[in-house]
């Protein structure tokens, strides 16, 4: 199945779910509000707009407020909305990106202002923020905070208000190790220094800007920048441009790398539309460039069942669009793995294509999808050994990613998540897929001639837990595979449920040193903890060890302020 023809499939099949009007109110949410004066007062008959943003052409909604200053809309389409209020005597009041999602009611609380309450204002002392562990759901209410759509589950069709925490502006991380195994820049203790800074915008817009330096090894340097002109708002449009540069060895060639991405989401009734592409360059003297379209369709059969459809470039790790100064500071790590042959760089060139079907009921979501995985570039990471009879358990030097040729195959999953009240999540995950293994590791062939694509099943499990009070995190995954492999298996379900294969544990433990404005933490990731799945090989090149997931430590500190 070509680019192309995927592209055309899933134009398709956005077409033959395009929903008609009546469909289309089953989607629909409502909205509604009040109006008040500075002193809190409400405000009887006052005009009320409401523009959809995401919606070319589409008509504004009008409301006037009765004598409880309250307003409200029935049957909107769900999708994000900007409300504008004027009364004679105030100055207008406009609040954007204001979420109305099917079937729920988003609840306004809108502010009035003259010019004299406008100057008394800034005589105020701003007001103090709620701790967001004290809710389950917030409800985007307070003029001075952008809103957020939540609800309550012990109270169901009932909204409430409350403000949430002010989110942290920066991060300064000092940690030895990487994120990820496999990357040019991945020394097991190389040491860095990385910042994160969120600059708020006009219009509730937000630029995030990273940079991240190391000192040993392949000394590297980098810089990326997150715009998003929505600020939160899912769905909303995002721009990352990510650029790194680092040096092989002391005296060795600078390689350089550029990934441009941007991504969205558009609401058309019943169907959502995801849509992403990437621009990734990468080289020494000679450079290869690669686009990494990617799209996905989801028809949101009932408030609880969702079918969806997608294709193209096999995402990445992290690349959802949070704007978490965390995920910020991971882009460094989330390149394609590079390969050489002849000296000229090889991108790795994996697509997957996946349908599924989603259903939703309290705290727990059961998914079941088939999709099939391609490569024509398989990274399989190798490092040599001169000692026949040695084992690697220890920490590797950087290994090296080799081309371990064509790799397709079909597959299935079904995974099933839990969240245990507020501070657990567990989830569970079965795969049917292919993936590269070893036809025999002791005959002396070249290592594309021993490699074969075979179906393998992997059984994962996740469990991630929040200490009350202490606001520890921890986190703890396991994946088990039934025979040995050299690449990953069923990657895409790896990236989307966040299990690496094997043992994996990770700590974030907030340290009790007061700074003002500001906290200390303590993180600690370890992936691969026992050791498992290391394979060594004859091949013409001599002996070397196949790498599938490395072991690997990532700690350090962390100041959010």
């Amino acid at each position: 199945m070509t680019r192309t023809y995927r592209m055309l499939w899933l134009a398709i099949l956005a077409s033959l779910l395009a929903p008609a009007e009546a469909p289309a109110q089953a989607r629909a949410g409502q909205l509604a509000g009040t109006v008040v004066d500075f002193a809190g007062r409400p405000q009887m008959g006052a005009s009320v707009w409401i523009t959809a943003q995401n919606r070319v052409g589409s008509a504004a909604f009008q409301s006037r407020t009765n004598r409880d200053g309250h307003f409200e809309t029935r049957a909107l389409p769900a999708g994000i909305y900007s409300v504008r209020v004027t009364l004679a005597g105030f100055l207008p009041a406009i609040d954007r990106h204001v979420r109305v999602a099917a079937n729920l009611t988003t609840v306004l609380k809108l502010e009035l202002d003259s010019v004299f309450s406008s100057m008394s204002r800034l005589r105020r002392e701003p007001d103090q923020p709620v701790d967001a562990d004290e809710w389950d759901w917030v409800l985007r209410a307070s003029a001075n905070t952008r809103p957020v759509l939540r609800w309550q589950e012990n109270s169901p069709g009932k909204p409430v208000e409350a403000s949430s925490r002010q989110r942290a502006r920066a991060r300064v991380e000092l940690t030895s190790g990487s994120r990820e195994s496999g990357m040019l820049t991945d020394t097991p203790f190389s040491p860095a220094s990385a910042f994160a800074y969120d600059q708020s915008l006009g219009g509730g817009g937000r630029l995030i800007l990273a940079g991240q330096f190391r000192y040993e090894g392949s000394a590297s340097n980098g810089l990326a920048a997150t715009w998003l002109p929505m600020g939160d708002v899912p769905g909303a449009p995002r721009t990352t441009v990510v650029m790194q540069q680092f040096r092989l060895g002391p005296g060795g060639p600078m390689f350089r790398g550029l990934r441009t991405e941007q991504s969205g989401q558009m609401e058309l009734g019943r169907v959502s539309l995801r849509y992403g592409a990437q621009l990734v360059r990468m080289g020494f003297d000679s450079s290869v460039s690669t686009l990494r379209p990617r799209a996905e369709v989801a028809y949101h059969i009932s408030p609880e069942w969702t079918a969806t459809a997608s294709a193209g470039a096999r995402p990445l790790r992290a690349q959802e669009p949070t704007g978490d100064l965390e995920t910020a500071l991971a882009q460094f790590d989330l390149f394609p793995a590079v390969m050489f042959r002849d000296g000229h760089p090889l991108l790795e060139g994996a697509s997957h294509d996946e349908a599924s079907v989603e259903h939703r009921s309290g705290g727990s979501t059961v998914v079941v999808a088939v999709f099939f995985d391609s490569s024509k570039h398989t990274p399989v990471f190798a490092r040599s050994i001169n000692d026949p009879n040695d084992t690697p358990t220890e920490f590797l030097s950087f290994p090296q990613a080799v081309n371990g040729g064509r790799s397709s195959s079909l597959g299935t999953r079904a995974a099933y998540q839990q969240k245990i009240g507020n501070d657990m999540e567990m989830a569970f995950v079965y795969s049917w897929a292919g993936a590269l293994s070893v036809n025999d590791p002791s005959a002396s062939v070249s290592l594309n001639e021993s490699l074969r694509t075979r179906p393998r099943h992997s059984v994962a499990a996740k469990l991630s837990y929040r200490v009350p009070r202490m606001g520890t995190h921890l986190g703890s995954s396991y994946k088990w595979i039934n025979g040995s492999t050299v690449s990953r298996q069923d990657p895409y379900g790896e990236v989307l449920y966040d299990i690496d294969p094997f043992l994996n544990l990770s700590v974030r433990q907030p340290l009790p040193i007061v700074i003002r404005g500001g906290k200390l933490e303590l993180i600690a990731d370890m992936r691969n903890v026992l050791a498992q799945g290391y394979l060594s090989v004859n091949t013409t090149d001599g002996r070397v060890c196949l790498i599938p997931a490395r072991q690997m430590i990532r700690g350090g500190l962390s100041f959010q302020f």
